[in-house]
């Protein structure tokens, strides 16, 4: 009996320690997540006062841009003003990174949920960059020119392809705006979200994933962001959308296999995995000088692919 009870003992014990090394992992991991959340949002808050105080270079164009149109078509008017907004924190594209940051969730079950959300706070930051967001606005630029009938030029885009860009809504793809969704004939078909519905009438038509990516079509999110900091959902998503209707156009590139690799891989050990996405290759570029300097670092080697 002496023995058994000893065995009690020790198993309860051993019960005991387990649960507080857990309990200890579980508060390191918590903190660490707290702590990154709280620089993240930090940044997004410096981003606020640059958008607020008009001083990202692509903010003025839009607004420059959005008052031509206004004037070159009056009944443009309207699209004009939605564009404009996203100059401002009140726009779609900084009020969509408030929201990823919103859901991550700082109380991980998990290392990989603890993994996930590590890495999902990273992407944000990179988004949030002064210099990134405000590359990330040429798209809305380029909107407003591809309405222009020519009279505004579109702005950082390669020579090859700048007529297609002059006719093209920049903003499609980006799920920022709105999605792909599957229609009753099974083609999969750009649906915009609230009043971005507006552009069915003002581009005269709706836009089929299988022929708009079967033509060379450029912008910033598809070229660049997606892969530098969109998140690992719509990397799947678009991956899984390029394999059904594949094309010249709009095959993987290296970089997006690389990302979407991380994504769909996720390491036991926390605090590496999240890392590692970030570091699959070389940095493109440091932070601009807008951006306040953070213990983030941000993969910059992504040049191209949907």
């Amino acid at each position: 009996m002496y023995i058994n009870r000893l065995r009690t003992l020790k198993y309860l014990i051993g019960i005991c320690l387990l649960s507080a090394v857990l309990s200890a992992c579980g508060n390191r991991f918590e903190e660490q997540l707290i702590a990154t959340h709280k620089e993240v949002q930090s940044s997004l808050v410096y981003l606020k006062d640059q958008l607020d105080s008009r001083r990202l270079i692509n903010t003025l164009l839009i607004d420059k841009y959005a008052r031509a149109l206004s004037q070159q078509k009056p009944d443009y008017a309207d699209v004009a003003a939605l564009l404009k907004q996203e100059a401002t924190s009140q726009g779609k594209a900084y009020t969509a990174l408030t929201r990823r940051l919103v859901a991550v969730n700082l109380q991980p079950n998990s290392n990989e949920e603890a993994a996930s959300g590590l890495q999902e706070l990273q992407l944000v930051h990179s988004a949030a960059d002064g210099q990134e967001f405000n590359n990330s606005l040429a798209d809305v630029v380029n909107t407003l020119a591809s309405l222009s009938d020519g009279q505004l030029a579109v702005i950082n885009v390669p020579a090859s392809q700048q007529a297609s860009a002059q006719q093209a809504n920049a903003l499609v793809g980006n799920p920022t705006y709105g999605n792909w969704r599957q229609g009753s004939s099974g083609q999969s078909i750009w649906a915009w979200y609230g009043m971005y519905s507006m552009f069915n009438n003002v581009f005269g038509r709706p836009y089929y994933y299988n022929s708009w990516s079967s033509r060379p079509h450029y912008s910033y999110y598809g070229n660049y962001g997606r892969n530098r900091w969109g998140s690992n959902s719509d990397v799947s998503k678009n991956r899984n959308l390029s394999q059904r209707h594949p094309s010249r156009y709009n095959k993987p590139s290296t970089a997006s296999k690389a990302r979407y690799a991380t994504t769909t891989r996720r390491s036991s050990s926390y605090g590496g995995s999240a890392s590692k996405s970030t570091s699959k290759a070389s940095r493109y570029s440091s932070y601009g000088s807008s951006s306040r300097s953070s213990s983030f670092s941000s993969s910059r080697s992504f040049r191209s692919g949907k």
